[in-house]
């Protein structure tokens, strides 16, 4: 058995739009076939104009990275280097190629020269409190 409609269901039903007119689909076909694609047109400009940055990104980037990558340059070394001064790639680079133990040793070298880290963190931002301040502020004494 079916059970009688519902109040809602038959107030929801006759909320339903009801069809287009023959004389408003005539009068929105006209409009379509007088309106001039311009809408087409500019998402292809549009196109065009992006594909033609991409282009340009990608020769710029070419021709920057040929003309403006490093240059192959012999040097006969440093001309002139104080005793304490940190050592450069060139010399790292000769001490590989020399042999690994030859690198290893400059390595340690450069360990046994360096300062010892700063165990206290850098302050970022507008506290100037010391971290003794900061924990009797925070009652961690």
């Amino acid at each position: 058995m079916s059970e009688p409609p519902d109040r809602l269901e038959a107030e929801l039903a006759a909320l339903r739009p009801s069809e287009p007119s023959p004389a408003l689909r005539r009068r929105i076909a006209q409009r379509l076939a007088e309106a001039p694609p311009t809408a087409g047109r500019r998402y292809w400009w549009l196109a065009l104009g992006s594909l033609a940055a991409a282009c340009l990104v990608v020769v710029l980037l070419w021709w920057l990275g040929r003309n403006g990558g490093p240059k192959n340059v012999v040097s006969s070394g440093p001309t002139s280097r104080s005793a304490d001064a940190e050592p450069t790639v060139w010399a790292y680079e000769r001490a590989l190629a020399r042999s690994p133990e030859d690198l290893d040793a400059l390595l340690a070298k450069q360990a046994r020269r360096a300062e010892e880290p700063n165990p206290e963190l850098a302050r970022i931002g507008p506290s100037t409190r010391s971290d003794a301040a900061l924990h009797k502020l925070l009652g961690e004494e």
